[in-house]
């Protein structure tokens, strides 16, 4: 029996299609205030507010973001270790957190940046409406040092009134990067060859909670996010996960011996 190499290239072609991750879309979410492009609306000027953006104007927002630290519910008020949410806005350099532990619980002031002193680890929640990939992370300004924690969620996490670690227990995935500096960072080089698709992520100031980051200081974390890129998968990866190399080999090796039992077959 003969088998043509074009019938050869076709099979493989198929196979690697078949084993492979086609992304859909690809969008970068700017928080910049002025320079977005579209609106980030502010649900109120209170702790608890919401930020979304409906980029097609459609009355549906593709993204929603809060804010939440390990607060308890502020200044002498309930165990720290417990998160409570806090105030999200942005600003020309991307996206704040006032925590409830803010001084006098105002609405400006130093403590408004993303970070882990005194004691509470601040983290925006992202919100999509479908699962989708993160990609890279760009940070618009940093102070001190910029380690990160990034954690996925398969759904909602319940974020009042438990803590961090409470938190990790119901993530699919997490992983912490050290000094990101300013501008956009691949997380593709930190997590190389693992593909997570997620509809709620987590992006804060490290917590060894969700990882070592491999900076081995301690020195307090402090950054806003200029925007996230993210990607949207036309077939997800099965249980977020991707066809690792022994496997693909062991496939091919298994073709090849199927079409060395054709030949001899027919000779």
């Amino acid at each position: 029996m003969f088998i043509s190499n074009k019938f050869i290239k076709s099979v493989l072609f198929a196979f690697v299609a078949s084993t492979s991750i086609s992304y859909a879309e690809t969008t970068t979410w700017n928080f910049n205030a002025g320079s977005a492009g579209y609106d980030v609306d502010n649900s109120g000027n209170v702790f608890g507010n919401q930020l979304s953006i409906d980029s097609d104007n459609d009355g549906t927002a593709e993204l929603t973001i809060q804010a939440w630290a390990n607060t308890g519910c502020g200044w002498g008020c309930g165990n720290d270790n417990d998160l409570g949410q806090g105030y999200a806005t942005t600003n020309s350099y991307g996206l704040l957190n006032y925590n409830l532990d803010t001084p006098s619980g105002s609405l400006t002031g130093e403590q408004h940046v993303i970070d882990n002193g005194d004691g509470d680890t601040d983290m925006m929640l992202f919100s999509f409406l479908e699962s989708t990939a993160l990609t890279s992370i760009d940070i618009g300004w940093f102070g001190g040092d910029s380690d990160v924690s990034i954690v996925a969620f398969s759904s909602l996490p319940t974020l009042l009134g438990n803590t961090w670690s409470d938190i990790a227990t119901q993530s699919i995935f997490s992983a912490s990067f050290s000094n990101l500096g300013t501008g956009p960072y691949a997380l593709a080089n930190e997590v190389s060859g693992i593909v997570v698709e997620a509809q709620y992520w987590l992006i804060g100031a490290y917590s060894s909670i969700f990882g070592d980051s491999g900076a081995n200081d301690n020195n307090t974390d402090a950054f806003k996010i200029a925007s996230i890129t993210t990607q949207t998968s036309i077939t997800p990866p099965p249980d977020n996960t991707v066809v690792t190399e022994p496997s693909t080999i062991a496939m091919f090796a298994s073709f090849g011996l199927f079409l060395m039992w054709r030949r001899k077959k027919a000779a």
